[in-house]
């Protein structure tokens, strides 16, 4: 390199070194373990994060779970139950291509999330896996003890190896 190359080379780093932005602190790790507590409750927070993505949230006690559930599958001209809190009004099918007419399905989740409203599915049963993708309506029950914070929480609490799905 030449007395030249090297004179404009370093002209050019001087150049970006001066506009460099100025240094800003790093955030702290987010870590389940070392977080303060919510300010709203996790019930509220879970609330608040699934009606912002779509999902229609009814809170009820274990007690009046079926009634809610009654409710919320009114119409329905074909019902796959997973819960006990409702009645599938067809069987199970052993052809997951009749699935396709499916109205509403019904299933209860081990664990919902908080700062997202997600909840997990853990299911090695293919009918199950298939109808939660194609019915019309989905209807989850989530005890409110099955909260978590965040996805941190989340991901400690699930067992990967226990079944061979999970949404």
């Amino acid at each position: 390199m030449s007395a030249e190359q090297a004179s404009a080379r370093e002209a050019i780093l001087a150049a970006v070194r001066a506009a460099r932005p100025p240094a800003v602190a790093r955030p702290e790790a987010l870590a389940s373990a070392g977080r303060e507590p919510a300010a709203t409750s996790r019930r509220d927070a879970f609330t608040a994060a699934a009606t912002a993505a779509g999902a229609v949230v009814s809170l009820a006690t274990r007690g009046d779970a079926a009634r809610i559930v009654a409710g919320a599958i009114d119409g329905a001209s074909s019902v796959l139950s997973y819960s006990t809190h409702a009645s599938s009004s067809i069987a199970r099918p052993d052809d997951l291509r009749s699935l396709d007419t499916l109205d509403v399905i019904v299933c209860e989740s081990s664990l919902g999330v908080a700062e997202n409203g997600a909840v997990w599915i853990a299911t090695s049963d293919a009918v199950l896996r298939a109808a939660l993708f194609l019915a019309t309506r989905v209807v989850i029950l989530v005890e409110e003890a099955q909260l978590v914070d965040d996805l941190h929480q989340a991901y400690e609490r699930i067992d990967v190896r226990g079944h061979s799905f999970g949404a």
